[in-house]
């Protein structure tokens, strides 16, 4: 049987320092300014080092707002090979865990941040007028998806809607009608499943299935889709269309909440020294997460466990709204993503695991606190202390990261047009403008533009 033995102070010393997050202030204040290039100075300088994945998040994004696009798949696709290598966790990194930090483990990305990667890197490529490379993205993401589901049986497809409606979207691009009819039907089935992400189903996604149903000759189809949905509107001669993807705010940040456990005098593990089996150390702290919360008396504790815990918290912008308006008629955008509500989720079915594995670490360092105790009051107190030294929240994340997506889609007459953008607050005021000048629309064909607030 395995048995957890307790590490010489030495070696606990030795594992104090995790890997802390770099500082995103200064990357921060020329990102939102628009300083792409200053930006990234700011990241290169404080970023390469064991914070490695989260490093190349942001640099593949910043490149991206910056108009470096081979430079921003480039970053990305490292990212991605990373992400993939870290996935599998090292087993060596897995044992340190359960002694310090969870900082110490390696960040491979959640669920939702891999699945973005692929996002930009499709927009990467659209911008380059790469359509096959683009579409490469849209299946690497769908095969992401599908092994996120044959992992969990529970997994909830977060993120899986909108990038099968943008799937859609860039397979009419390129022409593959058949394929931008099967993403759509993707899109129209998890769309209905987003209702606990608080993204309504696009009425668009309805309307492509209903064209495209039409296009490819699929008649039962296009009455069942044309009898939920509506006729499609009529085609305009000579025109081609705005695909605009909004992005506004940030996504929610990760903070450090602590947490005390009671252990009991009564506990058995307090009652004797034996070395404990992990099964039994594991045990041991499902009990005391079910102490969570509850109340007893000073005379009944022996000792008060602390533990830090990562918690999400809100970070909703003022701009929730888009409206785009030319001298041919406008459109308003529709959220497609959320990506607070994703993140947010992704970590609720995450945080058992998360606080099994924090509270099982901090049994191991109070079991060492005893034995170091029982060899010197001194040793115990210096141990004590370096216990609370190691113990903190893995807060890393992908910060720069939108917090809403929102997509216009519309029908122009070909040629040059000037798109009035206005945006709006939760109250539905008007609160900035701005116009994209000369936008050039060509017949049959599609002009993508993706545009960030941080309001």
């Amino acid at each position: 049987m395995q048995t957890v033995k307790i590490l010489p102070l030495l070696a606990l010393l030795c594992l104090a320092v995790g890997c802390s997050p770099y500082s995103m202030e200064e990357v921060r204040i020329a990102f939102e300014g628009g300083d792409f290039d200053a930006a990234l100075i700011e990241l290169d300088a404080d970023g390469k080092g064991e914070a490695k994945l989260p490093y190349l998040f942001e640099r593949g994004l910043i490149a991206h707002y910056g108009d470096k696009f081979d430079e921003s798949n480039r970053t990305f696709e490292l990212a991605e090979i990373t992400s993939d290598d870290l996935y599998t966790k090292s087993i060596s990194r897995e044992a340190v865990s359960l002694l310090t930090s969870d900082n110490l483990r390696s960040y491979a990305g959640s669920q939702y941040e891999r699945l973005l990667v692929h996002y930009y890197r499709a927009f990467n490529y659209v911008y380059l007028n790469m359509p096959d490379d683009a579409l490469v993205e849209c299946r690497k993401a769908s095969r992401l998806l599908q092994f996120y589901a044959d992992a969990d049986e529970n997994y909830e497809f977060v993120g899986a809607a909108f990038i099968a409606y943008l799937s859609g979207i860039l397979y009419e691009w390129a022409g593959d009608w058949n394929d931008a009819f099967i993403a759509y039907r993707w899109a129209e089935r998890a769309y209905k499943q987003y209702g606990p992400l608080g993204v309504p189903f696009p009425q668009d996604v309805g309307k492509s299935l209903v064209r495209l149903a039409g296009k490819l000759g699929f008649h039962e189809e296009f009455e069942r889709y044309a009898a939920t949905y509506g006729e499609p509107p009529e085609n305009i001669p000579d025109s081609g269309e705005l695909i605009l993807l909004y992005e506004t705010g940030f996504a929610p940040f990760k903070v450090e909440e602590n947490i005390v456990f009671p252990i009991l005098k009564v506990d058995p593990i307090v009652q004797d020294d034996a070395d404990r089996d992990e099964k039994e150390v594991r045990e041991y702290g499902r009990t005391l997460m079910r102490r969570r919360n509850r109340r007893y008396k000073e005379v009944e504790i022996e000792y008060l466990l602390r533990v830090a815990i990562p918690a999400y918290r809100s970070n909703r912008p003022r701009i929730v709204g888009i409206d785009a308006s030319t001298a041919y008629g406008g459109a308003s955008g529709v959220l497609v993503e959320d990506i607070e509500s994703a993140a947010m989720k992704t970590f609720e079915s995450e945080l058992p695991t998360i606080m099994l594995r924090t509270v099982v670490r901090g049994v191991l360092k109070y079991l060492g606190f005893r034995r170091a105790n029982q060899e010197g009051e001194t040793l115990g107190k210096l141990v004590n202390l370096l216990n609370v030294a190691t113990e903190s929240a893995d807060t890393r994340s992908w910060q720069t990261l939108p917090n809403q997506i929102f997509l216009v889609r519309m029908r122009l007459p070909a040629g040059k047009h000037n798109i009035a953008l206005s945006f709006s607050d939760r109250a539905n005021r008007r609160v900035k403008t701005d116009t994209l000048e000369n936008v050039v629309i060509w017949k049959n064909d599609k002009t993508f533009l993706n545009y960030r607030t941080f309001e």
